[in-house]
């Protein structure tokens, strides 16, 4: 039997064919499945990586952060980088006393004097134990992994959080070292299904209510018709690479990645549950069919058989593997956490919120108005992202309850003074939906299906969805 270093020492040589022969990437079965798919898609998640650098990716599971990790090494290799200086492998499984043996055990091929290692460690919060004290101790103690280009990629939330922490100060004197990778955002859907819509201007976040908002609305009018049948097919597809090459092609979602994405839920979120697959369906379906409302567990709870505090504690499943975000309550007055309220909770993907139903039509689907407002409020969140807030930050997007206990959906310091309603009207009627906003301190802007109106400088604005996203989304 091989000892453990002869079996890492195997299986590293196995996972960085690029040490043995240039063409490596024709052979490679994910980017082959990228090249299959017709999308020619590629997530800047990891571009401007800088030399000594310690980086974490993070996001949901199939989302495409072994793909970005290839794309990345392609880009190194074509840029110069020596092949024998890049080691990936993929550490589910592992052991965290694996991590090094691997970097102080393990005979690598030498990388060519003067040029320093970058190591990719993909899915490193599936490794059991303490992987980020390995890594710290690593960083500290080896004097060429300390200089060393290191990128980790996870999809647990809470254990990338604490290793932060733990790695702070051995980073690396570099910026932007947290990246995320999340499903495509709307802009992105739209180019790829109809690429002449790359044409159409980008919105700032912080602009969605101004003149130049105004004009940017009205200069995509001409584009209003796909604008609409997209974001529905976008809201019954989604932003998840293998979703979106479907939907390219005008086919069903692949029923084997409905069945990965609920094994995802299932058997990864929920790992420490003892719920049953039909009680976990039961339980997401109806977290998920709640998404326009604060959330009340115990309701949850009574309505699915499921303990108040299981409840709760598959909520922080959920979001510590990044199928949900929250939207907390604002506190009157500041931009902070109002005490002791209830969060909305929003799927990170129309499909990770369709997937009870997608896996069994019998069970009810999701609301398109419901959907809408998910959906902008999420296009809000990655624009924020994109402009520099970090994804980790719960303070960013909230939800206001009026005096009135009315709510407006979203509100929030990167949207500079206006608020966002995700209704789905098509009528003149809006007017009447928009009236908390326009009560409100804030300029408005209510999402709709098709009707437009700026017309008032001063007054609450009707945009389609499907063009606020389009203009403001990634």
């Amino acid at each position: 039997m091989p000892t453990r270093i002869g079996q890492i020492a195997q299986e590293i040589a196995r996972m960085n064919p690029w040490w043995r022969s240039p063409d490596w990437a024709e052979a490679d079965h994910d980017l082959r499945e990228v090249r299959d798919s017709g999308l020619g898609y590629r997530s800047p998640c990891l571009d401007n990586l800088q030399p000594g650098g310690l980086y974490l990716l993070r996001g949901p599971r199939r989302v495409g952060k072994t793909v970005s990790v290839k794309q990345a090494i392609q880009s190194l290799l074509a840029s110069g980088v020596p092949p024998l200086a890049i080691v990936r492998f993929a550490a589910d499984g592992w052991l965290a006393n694996d991590l090094r043996t691997l970097v102080q055990n393990v005979a690598l091929p030498p990388a060519p004097e003067g040029t320093g290692r970058w190591w990719f460690i993909d899915e490193v919060t599936a490794v059991k134990g303490d992987w980020a004290t390995q890594v710290k101790w690593l960083r500290d103690n080896d004097p060429t992994f300390s200089t060393a280009t290191v990128v980790l990629t996870g999809s647990n939330a809470e254990s990338l959080t604490s290793a932060s922490g733990v790695l702070a100060g051995r980073r690396g004197r570099v910026s932007d070292t947290d990246r995320t990778l999340l499903p495509m955002g709307f802009r992105t859907f739209a180019q790829l299904l109809r690429p002449e819509l790359a044409a159409l201007p980008r919105l700032p976040v912080g602009r969605l209510h101004s003149r130049e908002a105004a004009q940017s609305y009205s200069a995509a009018l001409p584009w209003l018709d796909d604008l609409v049948r997209l974001w529905e097919v976008y809201l019954q597809y989604g932003g998840f690479p293998v979703a979106v090459a479907a939907a390219r092609q005008a086919q069903p979602i692949p029923p084997w990645f409905i069945d990965d994405l609920f094994a995802v839920l299932h058997r990864d979120a929920f790992a420490s549950s003892r719920l049953s697959e039909s009680q976990t369906s039961a339980l997401v379906a109806r977290l998920w069919a709640g998404m326009g409302s604060p959330v009340n567990t115990s309701r949850i709870g009574a309505d699915t058989d499921v303990s108040h505090d299981a409840v709760a504690r598959h909520v922080g499943y959920l979001r510590d593997s990044y199928l949900l975000w929250s939207c907390p309550q604002t506190a009157d007055g500041a931009y902070i956490r109002r005490d002791r309220s209830p969060e909305k909770l929003y799927a990170i993907d129309p499909v990770i919120a369709r997937l009870s139903h997608l896996r069994n039509p019998a069970r009810s689907d999701v609301d398109t108005t419901i959907l809408t407002e998910m959906q902008v409020g999420m296009a809000l969140r990655r624009a924020t992202f994109t402009s520099g807030w970090p994804w980790t930050a719960d303070e960013v997007v909230f939800y206001h309850r009026t005096k009135s206990r009315k709510e407006i959906d979203f509100v929030g310091e990167p949207l500079a003074g206006t608020a966002v309603e995700g209704k789905y009207t098509e009528t003149g009627r809006w007017r009447g939906e928009a009236a908390t906003i326009a009560a409100s301190d804030w300029s408005g802007v209510l999402t709709t299906r098709n009707v437009l109106d700026c017309t008032d400088p001063d007054d609450t604005w009707a945009v389609p969805a499907g063009i606020l996203g389009a203009l403001v989304d990634t």
